[in-house]
């Protein structure tokens, strides 16, 4: 259950009211954006930086061009 909420101003004065109806429209915008934006799929693999793949592309540049893919 939710209930309006009141939003002041520093010096005390009511600034703005937000209904009921608002704060549940809004909650449920937000939770449905944030099921959206989830992925079934999961990632196990640990993210490489950058700068790692970078030296380790250096490193072992006769790999590069061997049909290796990229793991």
């Amino acid at each position: 259950m939710l209930f309006e909420v009141r939003v002041k101003n520093p010096d005390g004065s009511i600034k703005e009211v937000i209904s009921a109806q608002d704060l549940k429209k809004n909650h449920w915008e937000n939770f449905r954006k944030s099921e959206e934006s989830l992925s079934l799929q999961n990632s196990d693999r640990p993210k490489i930086p950058k700068w790692v793949k970078e030296a380790l592309d250096l490193q072992f540049a006769e790999f590069s061009d061997s049909g290796y893919s990229d793991f």
